[in-house]
């Protein structure tokens, strides 16, 4: 059964997939577009760390959502989806997000809650159960993946924490995935996916909203990073960090 912070995010998913008037089966085309014109939530990426997925990062005026342009398509996807999942589940600190805490699992309470908010809001409960006829195949989680926007696996998951899956069925795919059968499925099956804005961009990129701001000028050249630092009371070093994850 799903613990407490599961249900917390899978109901802040459902309520903000009403307030921006997705229906309860349809996958979100493109994320960016959603999160950025929708939830008004302004979206960074750039080549961060190899093993952090995104950030969120909160200033007292507002929030920026960090991610990293160098992982798939479907990891970008869901980890703008969790950090959304952060503002929407009330979360008032910024946080770092490992590649390890966002797909590798962790039993931090907000974790859980954001990780839960961006499965549902992605691949709604309603919308995966439309899919399915009996216990999965390989065939239908590759479909429903595709037809979601998320990885295989993370396709697995889902239908594991849906209980729509029976355990001695979701080892057997989950070790048919380990073993690289999917990738064979994808080929035969070539199922439509999703055309999401995301995958047009060439890291670096900033958000509108930051084209005018200290770091706009400090990747410009307009300005020293210490001059931009002292301009607006920002420290030289989280400056100068956030510039190197555009210069790569």
């Amino acid at each position: 059964m799903p613990g407490k912070d599961t249900n917390i995010g899978a109901k802040r998913a459902l309520q903000a997939r009403e307030r921006f008037g997705l229906d309860d089966v349809s996958p979100v085309l493109c994320v960016l577009t959603l999160v950025e014109e929708q939830a008004r939530l302004p979206v960074a990426i750039g080549a961060l760390p190899d093993d952090i997925a995104g950030a969120l990062y909160r200033n007292g005026a507002g929030a920026l959502v960090w991610v990293n342009g160098k992982q798939s398509l479907e990891r970008q996807r869901f980890t703008i989806a969790h950090e959304l999942g952060h503002v929407c589940c009330g979360h008032e600190r910024p946080v770092v997000d490992t590649t390890a805490r966002i797909f590798g699992g962790s039993g931090d309470p907000n974790e859980v809650q954001a990780n839960a908010f961006a499965a549902q809001l992605l691949a709604p409960r309603d919308g995966v159960r439309a899919v399915l006829d009996g216990q999965p195949t390989l065939e239908d989680v590759v479909r429903i993946a595709a037809r979601f926007g998320i990885s295989t696996i993370a396709a697995l998951y889902r239908l594991k924490t849906l209980n729509l899956v029976n355990e001695r069925r979701g080892d057997q795919l989950q070790r048919e995935i380990a073993d690289g059968i999917h990738r064979d499925v994808w080929k035969y099956l070539d199922p439509p996916t999703l055309h999401d804005a995301l995958c047009e961009i060439e890291p670096p990129r900033l958000p509108s909203s930051l084209a005018d701001s200290a770091l706009a000028g400090v990747l410009d050249g307009q300005v020293s990073v210490d001059a931009a630092a002292g301009a607006t009371g920002s420290r030289a070093d989280v400056l100068s960090a956030a510039a190197a994850a555009f210069s790569r």
